[in-house]
């Protein structure tokens, strides 16, 4: 169990760090938002390449942050009848949760958005727009961030086994038990 929690804490360190650095996107996101929007009212100059490449941060974004989003657990909960159960069926809900649902679906995804990103890649993709950019790196994105995702339900996966096998103690639930 040692092994696995360290392995854990791996990948929470990953993700986390991912996150951290996926967020200045964010900044960058607003600043080419500002210099389009200044651009074309101002000089009268647009550029489908600023407008696009605000499209790409913003789900570089949803698609890196995802994962560290999991590991911080702001993901939404369905919390009406779970918040009545003690902290262990909590547990072993999630637990049940990652590997019936968050794992395959996540995995799935990667495995069929590598596809879409080879097609991609061999025909060189790109935008349909004058002077749009390449579509393909961004389609890179979408399997490496499942990836990333499946990779963070298998951690806390192994954090609740580590619960319930005496290794780590009760999580902390609000508004309950």
């Amino acid at each position: 169990m040692k092994f696995l929690l360290r392995v854990s804490t791996a990948i929470d360190a990953l993700n986390t760090a991912i996150g951290r650095w996926t967020i200045w996107l964010i900044l960058f996101c607003v600043l080419i938002s500002a210099l389009t929007a200044t651009l074309r009212y101002v000089f009268s100059w647009g550029s489908n390449a600023l407008l696009e490449s605000q499209w790409f941060m913003f789900g570089l974004v949803f698609l890196f942050c995802s994962a560290w989003t999991l590991r911080e657990g702001g993901h939404v909960r369905i919390d009406i009848l779970s918040s009545k159960l003690p902290p262990v069926a909590r547990v072993w809900i999630d637990i049940m949760g990652g590997l019936l649902f968050l794992l395959p679906v996540c995995l799935l995804i990667a495995y069929d958005s590598w596809n879409f990103f080879l097609i991609a890649y061999k025909t060189n993709e790109a935008s349909s727009n004058p002077g749009g950019l390449l579509w393909w790196p961004i389609k890179l994105a979408i399997p490496a961030a499942f990836i990333l995702l499946s990779l963070q339900g298998l951690s806390e996966v192994i954090k609740d086994i580590a619960v319930l096998t005496g290794h780590r103690p009760l999580p902390e639930f609000k508004g309950g038990h």
